[in-house]
């Protein structure tokens, strides 16, 4: 309480003066620093009398005082952190990378899981799928959700999209950009409106009158420098004349198709060639009426499909309807392993927090004659533990200043590695809600670190400070310290069992056979489209000049062309019809990839012929030769222990001619390497009904391919300029592009692994230094009776092993729980793995013998005759 009687510089004043004289008494001048202690405190005792404050001494405690006070002890605790510099850099730079880290996920993980979709009353948006017989959600088709439009009344609206990749012509250049084919009532579902002009009508929904666009505010500002005069101008995409009739808003985000930049009606036809019921290639949306829930909209949408399955019971195999939020469902991919590195990170910062408590414990075991002190002066356990506390506040709001400088630069190189079709990429920034995050972690982290020490700084005895035993109090921390490092194996662990189950994961996923050679292969789109090409034949006469000139390029082997490439997210689905093989129900065919290719694609994509043949140059060139190969799963699937060659096939509908097979391939990755295997069916592109003028074009390289790829590039730009080019890239950087949130995850985890490892390894030194210190007497006279350098240092490394195996207990139960989180993310593993499980426990017990060899090896060299001089 005497404490509270002087101003607060004349107060630090005393107190720095008086822990100054006992550490002269430490240094082994007792006799001088008895006399300075007495002397200081005399002169305490002057200075009381003469304060000012001691008439209101005894008086209620004002709100003004008791900011003073806490300004005083945030300034006394800043000029005690500045003169430990060493400590400090050490807490703010730990505090630093876990907040920083912290913040750069919850910026990620807030947009895309936490925070509502960006339109009005976001929670009655629906996505609305219909349910295979396996489970899985499919696509709808046109005539489907004509019939749902029109009959259910749950819901207020409803809408359509499908992907559309046009090509904006210019004077003197192309561009292609992702778009999408929408229904009029698209933007009305979401609750949007254009900024410029006008949204889409149902006079704009039809096959006449579809030829008009809405831009987004991005591609306004990129290809048309912000025009206020945009509306009512024609832009051309690929002979297609289009009217720009509107511009999106800058804070619309299209999470159905983030990547979407151009809209145009889908204006189909009702019982069109595209608008069957078997068509299912469109996405539906919807939202509900106010005050029905998604339980009452999901039953009606059920009801309605068995009723409109039992009036077309040829037209569907599909057995109910999905009908889900519209933010999980898209979300849903991205969900398990952004829920996973929060929690990653969380672990992280717990090991943060728990080590710099660990250090602020072993710097209180060196300040327990400055508390003595300032409990000789009058100063409660409230008083000293206020001071630790604002202490451990400043520190933490050191490292969240630090935290948020992390923050500023991890955050972007975290974004480019994301999938760019991540929902609500363009929302990720570090808004005021990820600095308020760090503002709150910041002060329970102050709290926890301040609070630490606080505990037993109050039970430090007066006498026993003075007259330097303090080994009573350091005992006390000690076992703090103890339970703070076993917090911090075990946390260590669970982050480092993670980082093995996504390695061996994906170890497990890279060694899947994709179905083709990926080495040595460059792949690229290209397109004819224009004046210049608007019959198939120019369609295909541009082909094959593509195919020459690109493999006149020096080191080139192999050329080829198809409209799908295998794990590059294209979706092209048709039901295989065998005519030896009917079926009642067309819709219970199966579905294959189709691959439109030209002769040598096959080839140049090293997939093998496992029976029959493959196309020859004179066969893809005629389109009155009706063939096909299929892959071996496709065959099998048909004509089980039957042979497939000679059998005829058919897809795209009734209508459409039989096709002979000529050949079964081997079985090809399509969708990932994680997905289930697909079946696929590849045709020649002069012999699909319709001429495909975007495709793929692979080729297969003599040496590396990267070196290849810009002469490859400029051969094609040479057989027409102003065709695009676009996603040009090697096969191996495709495949990385299939696994990127794997590889992501995988990356985050080690990188937190490694850093609870260090910190995990810092505590353990920690903790056996100030024991080792504690115990020098102890080793002295160990050493003086006889014992080995062997025996001291069992005795380090016994302590340190009960440290390691309570933790690795504990974090074994822990790995266990986090496992079962990881499950979604995992690839032929186990969640309990042993093989992740024993390399996260050896690399546990690696970094803590390393932990152990400064501390033992300090232990072997104390000199008997030097510790029995220190007590």
């Amino acid at each position: 309480m005497l404490e509270t009687l002087l101003p607060s510089e004349s107060r630090d004043a005393v107190v720095g003066d008086l822990v100054e004289a006992h550490e002269l008494r430490a240094a082994g001048n007792r006799l001088t620093a008895a006399l300075h202690f007495w002397r200081e405190a005399a002169a305490a005792v002057l200075q009381l009398q003469a304060a000012p404050e001691l008439v209101s001494a005894f008086t209620p405690c004002t709100r003004e005082s008791r900011v003073q006070s806490l300004l005083s002890d945030t300034r006394h605790a800043l000029r005690l952190l500045a003169r430990a510099r060493g400590f400090t850099v050490l807490c703010v730079a730990t505090l630093g990378i876990a907040i920083g880290a912290t913040a750069s996920i919850y910026s990620i993980v807030s947009p895309v899981l936490l925070r509502s979709l960006p339109f009005p009353n976001a929670d009655r948006l629906l996505r609305i799928d219909e349910k295979e017989l396996d489970g899985s959600a499919s696509r709808i088709g046109y005539e489907t959700y004509l019939d749902l439009r029109n009959s259910a009344r749950t819901l207020q609206a409803s809408a359509l999209s499908g992907f559309w990749q046009p090509t904006i012509f210019g004077d003197r250049d192309a561009e292609r950009v992702r778009g999408q084919v929408v229904t009029w009532e698209y933007f009305r579902t979401l609750g949007v409106h254009p900024r410029l002009g006008r949204d889409f009508t149902s006079a704009d929904d039809t096959p006449d009158t579809r030829n008009v666009v809405i831009l987004s505010h991005a591609l306004w500002l990129r290809r048309f420098g912000g025009d206020p005069q945009i509306v009512g101008k024609t832009i051309n995409t690929g002979g297609t004349t289009r009217r720009i009739v509107g511009v999106m808003p800058a804070s619309f985000e299209d999470v159905v198709e983030p990547t979407a930049e151009i809209w145009r009606p889908l204006g189909y036809a009702v019982s069109g060639s595209s608008s069957c019921r078997t068509c299912r290639h469109l996405q539906m949306i919807a939202r509900m009426r106010g005050g029905v829930t998604q339980a009452q909209a999901a039953g009606e949408m059920d009801a309605l499909h068995r009723r409109i399955a039992a009036e077309n019971p040829r037209s569907y195999g599909s057995v109910g309807m999905f009908a889900v939020g519209l933010q999980d469902r898209i979300t849903e991919n991205a969900r398990p392993i952004l829920l996973a590195l929060f929690g990653a990170v969380g672990l992280v910062l717990l090991i943060a927090t728990a080590n710099v408590a660990n250090l602020q414990l072993a710097r209180a075991v060196r300040r327990h004659e400055e508390f003595a002190v300032r409990a000789a002066l009058g100063a409660g356990r409230g008083r000293i533990a206020r001071q630790l506390l604002a202490e451990g506040v400043a520190l933490a709001f050191l490292g969240a200043l630090a935290g948020v400088g992390v923050a500023v630069f991890a955050l972007p190189a975290l974004v480019s590695h994301l999938p760019p079709d991540l929902p609500r990429l363009s929302a990720i920034r570090l808004d005021w809600q990820a600095l308020s995050l760090v503002l709150c972690v910041a002060l329970l982290v102050g709290a926890a670190v301040g609070l630490a020490p606080a505990l037993g700084a109050g039970r430090a005895r007066l006498f026993d400070a003075l007259r330097g035993g303090g080994r009573s109090v350091a005992g006390q921390r000690h076992r703090l310290r103890a339970a703070l490092v076993i917090a911090e194996v075990a946390l260590a662990l669970m982050l480092v069992v993670g980082a093995g189950l996504l390695g061996h994961s994906l170890l497990r996923l890279l060694s899947v056979n994709p179905g083709f050679d990926v080495s040595r292969l460059v792949t690229m789109e290209v397109q004819a489209i224009g004046p210049a090409y608007q019959t198939s034949a120019s369609v295909f006469a541009n082909h094959d000049r593509l195919r020459a000139a690109v493999r006149a390029v020096p080191g080139v082997e192999d050329v080829g062309l198809a409209t799908q490439l295998p794990l590059g997210g294209n979706f092209d689905r048709y039901g295989i019809a065998a005519r030896d093989k009917p079926l009642d129900n067309p819709e219970l065919a199966p579905s294959a990839d189709r691959y439109t290719v030209s002769a040598d694609f096959i080839r140049a994509m090293r997939i093998p012929i496992l029976r029959g043949r493959g196309f020859t140059e004179a066969e893809a060139a005629d389109s009155n030769v009706q063939i096909a190969i299929v892959s071996d799963a496709l065959a099998k699937r048909i004509w089980p222990g039957e042979d497939a060659i000679g059998r005829y096939i058919r897809m795209g509908g009734p209508t459409r001619p039989w096709k002979q097979v000529v050949g079964i391939v081997g079985n090809v990755r399509h969708t990932g390497l994680d997905a289930t295997e697909t079946l696929q069916v590849y045709v020649p592109e002069r012999q699909w009904y319709y001429e495909e003028n975007s495709m793929v074009l692979v080729v297969r390289t003599r040496g590396e391919p990267a070196s290849t790829i810009p002469a490859v590039v400029e051969a094609a730009r040479g057989v027409d300029p102003l065709q695009p080019i676009a996603k040009v890239a090697t096969m191996e950087n495709v495949v990385a592009t299939s696994t990127s949130q794997r590889r992501l995850g995988l990356l985050l985890f080690v990188a937190f692994g490694v850093i609870a490892l260090l910190l995990a390894s810092a505590g353990i030194y920690g903790v056996l230094a100030g024991s080792v210190a504690e115990r020098t007497r102890e080793f002295g006279l160990r050493t003086a009776m006889g014992a080995t350098p062997a025996a001291i240092v069992s005795l380090v490394l016994r302590q340190a092993g009960g440290l390691a195996l309570a933790g690795l207990v504990l974090g074994g139960i822990g790995a266990i729980a986090l496992s079962r989180y990881l499950r979604a993310l995992l690839f032929g593993v186990a969640p309990t793995d042993p093989v992740a499980v024993a390399f996260a426990t050896l690399v546990i017990t690696v970094v803590a013998l390393v932990a152990c060899l400064v501390p033992a090896r300090r232990a072997v060299r104390v000199d008997p005759m030097t510790a029995l001089r220190t007590e």
